[in-house]
């Protein structure tokens, strides 16, 4: 009984000193001076400023080859779900034999997820991105940005 008395007296210190410190921490902020580069040991902006990456992982790396979720949800929402999280980068998982294998590179979506057997996928994408659907693996691939600045020039509809 002698110590709890003691504890309880701290406690609202405590929350005092854990509400101070919560208020105070920045939050990373979205880089808007671009393009990125070093300087020694530092990420700078084009201005010099030191930049903070605060990134996420979105798995791409898996067999159809394609960044997770796109068949579930629109680019656009899933993007501003990251960047209203806090992050300010996207690490997409690069698959190796994208590289490596020209005819998966030239594979579409459509043509992948048919030959894993994923025919309600395709019906995601049709629903939710039907714009990407038949562009190839590689350059869906090459234009997934958080912040949908070359999102754009891949949604216009393809040349027949």
């Amino acid at each position: 009984m002698g110590r709890f008395p003691h504890f309880f007296s701290l406690l609202p210190i405590f929350s005092l000193t854990v509400i101070f410190l919560s208020t105070t921490i920045a939050l990373p902020q979205p880089t808007a001076a671009l393009p990125l580069s070093t300087d020694s040991r530092w990420i700078v902006d084009e201005t010099g400023r030191r930049v903070k990456l605060s990134c996420v992982n979105w798995a791409s790396h898996l067999d159809a080859v394609v960044a997770e979720g796109l068949s579930k949800q629109p680019i656009d929402s899933i993007s501003k779900k990251i960047v209203s999280m806090g992050f300010n980068c996207v690490r997409l998982t690069w698959p190796l034999f994208l590289a490596t294998n020209d005819s998966l590179a030239n594979t579409t979506i459509r043509q992948s997820f048919r030959n894993l057997g994923l025919i309600e996928s395709i019906a995601g994408f049709q629903v939710n991105n039907p714009s990407i659907i038949d562009h190839s693996l590689i350059s869906v691939f090459q234009f997934i940005p958080v912040n949908g600045a070359n999102w754009s020039k891949l949604l216009k509809p393809k040349p027949k």
